[in-house]
């Protein structure tokens, strides 16, 4: 049963806007390109995970899919979390391509690729630690900790794993023999901890108690709005500084016409600058844009706000690719 589903990133969200909204030629952009294009196979990654584990049998299995939890000061995200009567598994989704090497007393992994070696933190301490935080935060709910594994899944099918310890085989599986360690474990495992109602009290839990990551990557980047393109884009020809007049956008380079061109820029805006928006913060953003066209604007899509009139502070929706492309949902 799946308890929450995977969501499109919304850091990638983000970065498809950063590249989109970042001015010609920057020096940061082929910087930018490369992270994305890294947290994208990431996420592809998580995906053929997800596909693995749809062939566990559908009763008996609790699966939450990205979750993000608060433990006391500090937070902790979980690519796959499993949640049985018996035992809770936590798996974390690599992607990594070429050679890894799991160095037991270093504490590494050392990839190997295109005749480059590159170190990089080992997982397996990411999904132990992830395992620590969990345990505090079952304890800390008065919750039962039933025995919690964790794993490392390599998503790559082409990627050659190598361990400097033998005992490291159990904690880290290539993708496509994902599903028998699971199993394994479960027949490792016999006896329960919980009951079907202690399950659906901590399945509740866990969801209402995710906490999703609103990333800051002008911060991340060093970048200011000053970096970025202002205006509402043509969607023909993809230039900047749409004008509106008669309730209809028009771009001054190409001519074209388009009712809903602001939609694209104000969703780009939560995305880069501000979970939250004002009337003043859009004027900035579409300089040229009247007080009373931003008003009207902003209005009419309806979004989430606090406040009334000049205080009026609308918010980001929870799920802003649906919300603002709703045919894609």
């Amino acid at each position: 049963m799946i308890e929450k589903e995977r969501t499109y990133p919304i850091r990638l969200l983000m970065y498809e806007a950063l590249m989109e909204r970042i001015i010609s030629n920057h020096p940061k952009l082929a910087l930018i390109e490369q992270d994305y294009k890294a947290w994208r196979a990431g996420y592809k990654g998580e995906l053929q995970t997800d596909y693995r584990l749809s062939f566990l049998p559908e009763k008996g299995y609790h699966i939450f899919r990205d979750l993000r939890l608060q433990d006391e000061k500090w937070h902790f995200q979980m690519d796959t979390l499993i949640l049985t009567l018996r035992y809770i598994l936590l798996i974390e989704t690599k992607a990594y391509a070429g050679t890894l090497f799991f160095e037991k007393h270093s504490e590494q992994m050392i990839q190997t690729k295109d005749g480059q070696e590159k170190a990089y933190d080992n997982p397996i301490n990411q999904a132990r630690m992830q395992a620590w935080h969990l345990k505090r935060w079952l304890k800390n709910h008065k919750f039962s900790v039933p025995p919690i594994y964790h794993l490392v899944a390599i998503s790559n099918s082409s990627t050659i794993i190598k361990v400097s310890d033998r005992s490291l085989n159990n904690l880290i599986v290539k993708g496509d023999v994902l599903l028998s360690r699971v199993l394994q474990i479960d027949d490792t495992t016999p006896n329960p901890c919980f009951t079907d109602k202690d399950l659906k009290k901590i399945s509740k839990s866990l969801v209402k108690s995710h906490s999703p990551h609103h990333p800051d990557l002008l911060k991340q980047y060093s970048l200011t709005p000053d970096d970025l393109q202002k205006g509402v884009q043509c969607p023909s020809c993809l230039s900047y500084g749409m004008y509106r007049k008669k309730w209809i956008w028009r771009c001054p380079v190409c001519e074209h016409q388009s009712k809903t061109a602001h939609r694209k820029t104000v969703k780009e805006f939560f995305l880069l600058i501000s979970p939250t928006i004002k009337n003043q913060m859009c004027r900035e953003f579409c300089p040229g844009v009247s007080s009373k066209t931003i008003k009207d604007l902003l209005i009419s899509l309806n979004l989430p706000h606090t406040g009334t009139n000049k205080g009026r502070i609308y918010h980001m929706p929870p799920d802003i690719e649906a919300f603002f492309n709703p045919a894609k949902k």
